[in-house]
């Protein structure tokens, strides 16, 4: 019998102690932080936190990360403009999503509820994966009991179903919930239907809304978004789309540019006179000091691209 030593990992306490407002600042210059107005940098890191700030300072820091010393000319009011920025960024990303999200909810809704009924969520065969399937229909069944939506008492009060026709049912779950029902489901004429909408397959549509849904929990939550390298990889279009798209080749699947382009897409299917890249232009131009190009992974020709362009 042969016997693998497998060492342990020694693992460290954490015994930082929690500092004051102005320990924060101190600890800050002496890092080399410039800071013009102390009172409004003192209001900042009481109001929005040292730890969220944090994630803005991080650019100006020097190539040693870890020894956190800043750049020479680094100042605290540039990584509030840069979190300024970042949060726009994220409230213009939101109100896109929102469209998308109620369009993809009426879609498949509508498409599946008239190819078999209302209460379709419900059907075993419909689905790939019956854990899931399950889970799905009992949190479906738990949010309708926990509801207190004006139609959702209503129903319950006029009707002996446990279940909602699907057009109530999928008002109440997430969107998340959502796009794993329409992965889990085997019906790929339906899954089709819909994608089509969208001007997309729905392998790759699939994937997509898993980055949006992914984009939209970032932003709801508040997260620093602009410059980050996702988790999650967008998949390649490897057949030219329905519709105008990008030039793939040199992307970064996990930077922003091609999520921000996957919501353009998808918004011109719903809204084709959206002002998403306005808004882009817009704020690029009141935050310049934002170098989208290598923190966001945009091109430096990205308004001349098809998806991008005015005359494509």
């Amino acid at each position: 019998m042969v016997f693998y030593f497998i060492p342990q990992l020694i693992l460290d306490l954490y015994t930082k102690k929690a500092l004051t407002y102005q320990q924060q600042l101190d600890l800050l210059e002496s890092r080399g932080l410039i800071i013009n107005n102390r009172d409004k940098a003192l209001h900042l890191l009481e109001n929005l936190s040292y730890y969220r700030l944090s994630g803005y300072f991080y650019p100006q820091l020097t190539a040693a990360k870890s020894e956190h010393t800043f750049k020479e000319n680094s100042y605290f009011e540039s990584s509030f403009k840069m979190y300024c920025f970042d949060r726009e960024l994220r409230l213009l990303l939101l109100s896109n999503i929102e469209k998308i999200e109620i369009a993809f909810r009426a879609k498949l809704t509508y498409i599946l509820s008239h190819r078999y009924d209302s209460f379709w969520y419900t059907y075993d065969k419909l689905f790939k994966d019956q854990d899931m399937h399950n889970r799905s229909v009992e949190s479906i069944k738990q949010s309708t009991k926990d509801s207190t939506e004006e139609f959702v008492l209503n129903y319950r009060r006029k009707y002996l179903d446990n279940y909602l026709p699907s057009w109530m049912a999928l008002e109440i779950v997430t969107f998340s919930h959502l796009s794993k029902i329409y992965e889990n489901l085997t019906d790929t004429k339906s899954k089709s239907d819909i994608s089509d909408h969208f001007g997309l397959p729905y392998q790759l549509f699939e994937n997509w809304l898993l980055i949006v849904t992914y984009i939209r929990n970032i932003c709801a939550h508040h997260s620093r978004f602009w410059n980050r390298e996702f988790s999650l990889k967008a998949r390649k279009a490897t057949k030219p789309l329905s519709f105008n798209w990008i030039e793939q080749s040199g992307i970064e699947r996990n930077k922003s540019y091609l999520y921000i382009s996957i919501i353009k897409y998808l918004i011109d299917r719903i809204n084709p006179s959206n002002s998403l890249k306005n808004g882009l232009i817009d704020l690029f131009e009141k935050y310049e000091n934002i170098d989208y190009t290598k923190s966001m992974g945009f091109p430096l020709n990205w308004q001349d691209q098809p998806l991008w362009s005015d005359h494509p």
